[in-house]
């Protein structure tokens, strides 16, 4: 954990789970922020929990939408400085943060309030943020930041949540679910708690296990938009983009998936100009399952480490229209991944 009380806290990563179970006693407000939205409600239950026996209590946890502490500052700090009429600590858990509620927090944290706690659930946020900046030097915040998991990460959160089902998975399995999950906490361990309740406790999962459980998730619907976008396969993007949009996922995660994947092939396509094997790059860039490196190897036939790294640029400013400009963010979402495969389709490498 870096700082001290009466500095302020930004909470390492490493830290933050025990942090959110076990928050200091000098601690008022917390915000939980990034771009795994499971994650941030993941830890922002976990910090309800620390304070309440029963986060469903009405009398003891009391929930604000960001909007309308915006709209009116009062609002946070009347309900913070309530007493339960049951007795024991409060909460207050804010849905919907961001810099809108930056006056609000400052004079929260300017007036005594009793021993309520104050839980403010964000998105991802930047480093200038004005929200995360207060809470992290004022004495009494602190901010936990919720990436989203990936690798040995996302093999740690399968493994756990297998074993409290009493499930195994072997060696391949666990790749496959390493590969497919990890862009949301929550739905890490849905996915798993599917897998589990299938397989049965004292079971062992296997690859077909996964295909059968996973086979129709949102996370293979991101990774084929993805791969068919690098391999220039514009009518499995159409068929593949439209059933996400109607399954209501939200473009800027698709985006993001399709980001992380051209990622790993920018990576890939680097290295393999500088002389590696194509063993030895899809090691480095941590590609382990087989229908992973075929789509990597796919796509590197279509692009150059060059060409990888400005499509990177085009994604990124396209999430950042999403966010920002007020368009549609499907319309953008969609003319950006249809114009990549549109590039990727008439640029074959031989």
């Amino acid at each position: 954990m870096q700082g001290e009380a009466g500095a302020g806290m930004k909470i390492a990563a490493r830290q933050a789970d025990s942090f959110c179970r076990a928050p200091s006693g000098e601690t008022r407000a917390v915000l939980v922020y990034g771009p795994d939205n499971g994650l941030v409600r993941e830890r922002a239950d976990l910090l309800v929990a620390s304070a309440v026996d029963d986060p469903s209590d009405p009398f003891r946890v009391a929930e604000l939408v960001g909007d309308a502490i915006a709209g009116d500052g009062a609002l946070l700090v009347d309900e913070a400085g309530a007493i339960s009429l049951v007795g024991g600590r409060r909460v207050v858990r804010v849905k919907g943060g961001g810099d809108k509620l930056t006056d609000a927090v400052k004079d929260l944290l300017a007036r005594p309030t009793g021993d309520t706690l104050i839980v403010i659930e964000a998105g991802e946020l930047p480093g200038r943020s004005k929200l995360r900046a207060l809470l992290e030097k004022a004495g009494d915040g602190a901010a936990v930041a919720c990436y989203r998991d990936e690798g040995r990460d996302v093999s740690g959160v399968v493994t756990d949540e297998l074993q409290r089902h009493g499930v195994r998975a072997d060696r391949d399995a666990l790749a496959l679910m390493t590969a497919y999950l990890g862009g949301d906490r929550r739905q890490t361990r849905a996915e798993t708690a599917k897998l589990a309740l299938y397989v049965g406790e004292g079971g062992q999962a296997t690859v077909a296990d996964v295909e059968a459980v996973v086979a129709d998730s949102s996370f293979l619907s991101m990774d084929r938009i993805a791969h068919a976008v690098a391999a220039g396969k514009l009518d499995e993007l159409d068929r593949s983009l439209e059933r996400a949009l109607a399954d209501r996922e939200q473009p800027v995660s698709i985006l993001s998936a399709v980001r992380r994947h051209m990622t790993q092939l920018q990576l890939f396509l680097a290295l393999k100009e500088r002389g590696a094997s194509e063993a030895d790059a899809l090691k480095a860039t941590r590609v382990f399952h087989f229908r992973a490196a075929d789509a990597i190897k796919a796509g590197g036939r279509r692009w150059s480490a060059d060409r990888a790294t400005r499509a990177l640029g085009y994604i990124n400013e396209a999430e950042l229209q999403c966010k920002s400009t007020g368009m549609p963010a499907d319309t953008i979402c969609r003319r950006t991944l249809f114009d990549l495969a549109r590039a990727a389709a008439g640029s074959g490498r031989r």
